[in-house]
C-alpha cells in the first residue's frame, strides 16, 4: 500500500519538534494519526506539510497581462505596496488566476511564505530524510465554500475564509474583535456574508457561539468537525517550485544511492584520466626509444639511409656476425633453439622433420607438439619471430622465419 504522511506544522517547528501528523492511504483515508516528534513519525512512501497559522499569507492583487516568463516580475511589482518586507525575500506561489473585468488585467491569488523559513523547512526535513513531495498553505486548505463564511479553529489558531479564494489566519486570544472588525469591513463594502459556519478541531475549546455573534452582529452556528488533513486532498497549490521543487529521485533508491554513485564516478573519471596519462606516457616513451635507435643508428652507420632503425641494426648485426664466422640470429640453429624453448620438453619427440630453406624454418611436428602448435605459434610470436601453422593431411607443419626488412 502506498502511503502519506502528513504533517500540520507550525511557526514554532523545529525549535519545538513535535507536531500533528496523519498516515493516509491509498483511498485518502487516515490509517493512524497522532501528535509527537519526528522519531515516533510512521514509515511513508512520501511526506507533505501543511504550513499552519500566520506563515503564510493570501492576497489577491491586480495583475497586468503579460508573458509568462514576465510572472516573478510582475508579482512582485504588483505586492510591493503589500507586504512589510522585500518582495525578494519572499517566495511568492501563484494560486490562481480570474478576469478583472476591464479587460486588461487579471486578478491573481499569491500566496506568501518567507523563503529563508521555506528553505529551512524543507532542509530540515530533507536531513532527517523525510522531504516533503508538496508544501501547502492551511489559509487554503481550510474549510470554504457556500453564502456563509468559514471559520477554522485548531491549537494552531484560527483560519477564516471568507470565499474560495480567500483565506486568513488571526489570532485566537483576539477573536471575537477581528471577527467583528472583518464583519464591519465586509458590511461597507455591501458584502456581508449570511452567517459564520464554526469548524472546531478535536480538542481545542469551543468559544462562546452567542457572544461571536453579538460581536459580529452575524449569525453564528456549529458546523461538521474541523480536520485539518482534509483540504490537502483538494486542488491546493503547492509551494514548493523554482528552486524549492521537489525532485522525485532524491526520494527514491537513486537518491539513496546517489554518494555511492558519485564516488563510483569519481573513481572512474580518476581512472580514465590517469589510463589517458598512462598512453600518453607510453607513447612518449616509445617515441624517444624510437629516436634513441634512430640516433644510435644514424652514428654507427652514417651514410646508410634511415627506413626502420631496429630492423636494420638487427641486419648489420647479422652480417658483421657473418663475417665473423658466428651464428645469425635468423640460421636455422637460431630459429630451431627458440622453437625448442617454447615446445619444452614436447620438443624432444614432438619434432618428427626439419627443413631449413631460404631463411624459414619448417617443422614437421606430431605428438603432444602438434597437440599445443596454436599455443607454440603465440610464444614465438613473442619472441620476435614470424609463425605460423600449415597442415598437410594429417601432419602439421610450423613455419617460422624472422621479420625480413622490407
Amino acid at each position: 500500500m502506498s502511503t502519506r504522511l502528513l504533517l500540520a506544522i507550525d511557526e514554532h517547528w523545529p525549535t519545538r519538534p513535535d507536531c500533528p501528523w496523519v498516515l493516509l492511504g491509498d483511498n485518502g483515508q487516515p490509517v493512524s494519526e497522532g501528535h509527537s516528534e519526528p522519531r515516533h513519525w510512521p514509515a511513508a512512501a512520501a511526506c507533505e506539510v501543511v504550513l499552519t497559522g500566520p506563515q503564510c499569507l493570501w492576497l489577491e492583487v491586480p495583475l497586468p497581462r503579460g508573458a509568462r516568463r514576465d510572472l516573478p516580475r510582475l508579482l512582485a511589482y504588483a505586492l510591493e505596496d503589500r507586504l512589510l518586507k522585500d518582495p525578494d525575500t519572499q517566495h511568492l506561489t501563484l494560486s490562481h488566476r480570474r478576469p478583472a473585468g476591464d479587460g486588461e488585467r487579471d486578478l491573481a491569488g499569491v500566496i506568501v511564505v518567507a523563503r529563508d523559513r521555506l528553505r529551512q523547512l524543507v532542509a530540515q526535513l530533507a536531513a532527517i530524510g523525510r522531504p516533503p513531495r508538496r508544501v501547502l498553505a492551511e489559509v487554503q486548505t481550510a474549510p470554504a465554500g457556500g453564502d456563509a463564511w468559514q471559520l477554522s479553529l485548531s491549537a494552531s489558531g484560527a483560519i477564516l475564509r471568507t470565499g474560495a479564494s480567500t483565506g486568513i489566519a488571526i489570532d485566537a486570544d483576539l477573536l471575537a474583535p477581528l471577527l467583528a472588525q472583518q464583519a464591519a469591513t465586509a458590511r461597507a463594502a455591501n458584502a456581508a456574508p449570511a452567517g459564520i459556519e464554526l469548524h472546531l478541531a478535536a480538542g481545542s475549546a469551543a468559544p462562546d457561539l452567542a457572544a461571536l455573534a453579538a460581536e459580529t452582529a452575524i449569525p453564528v452556528q456549529a458546523a461538521a468537525a474541523y480536520q485539518w488533513w482534509q483540504g490537502a486532498e483538494r486542488k491546493a497549490a503547492n509551494l514548493l517550485h523554482d528552486e524549492f521543487a521537489y525532485r522525485e529521485g532524491g526520494a527514491g533508491w537513486l537518491g539513496k544511492l546517489r554518494p555511492a554513485l558519485l564516488v563510483g564516478g569519481g573513481a572512474l573519471a580518476i581512472w580514465l584520466l590517469a589510463s589517458i596519462g598512462e598512453v600518453l606516457w607510453l607513447k612518449h616513451s616509445l617515441g624517444q626509444v624510437g629516436e634513441r635507435m634512430e640516433r644510435v643508428y644514424r652514428t654507427s652507420f652514417p651514410n646508410t639511409p634511415v627506413v626502420a632503425p631496429a630492423a636494420q641494426m638487427r641486419q648489420q648485426l647479422n652480417l658483421e656476425r657473418a663475417r665473423h664466422g658466428l651464428l645469425r640470429d635468423d640460421d636455422a640453429l637460431a630459429l630451431l633453439a627458440l622453437a625448442a624453448e617454447a615446445l619444452g620438453t614436447d620438443a624432444a619427440d614432438g619434432i618428427a622433420a626439419l627443413r631449413f630453406e631460404e631463411g624459414r624454418l619448417d617443422l614437421t611436428l606430431g605428438g603432444a607438439a602438434a597437440a599445443r602448435a596454436e599455443s607454440v605459434v603465440g610464444l614465438l610470436a613473442g619472441r620476435g619471430l614470424l609463425a605460423n601453422l600449415r597442415q598437410d593431411g594429417t601432419t602439421t607443419h610450423l613455419l617460422l622465419r624472422r621479420e625480413n626488412l622490407q
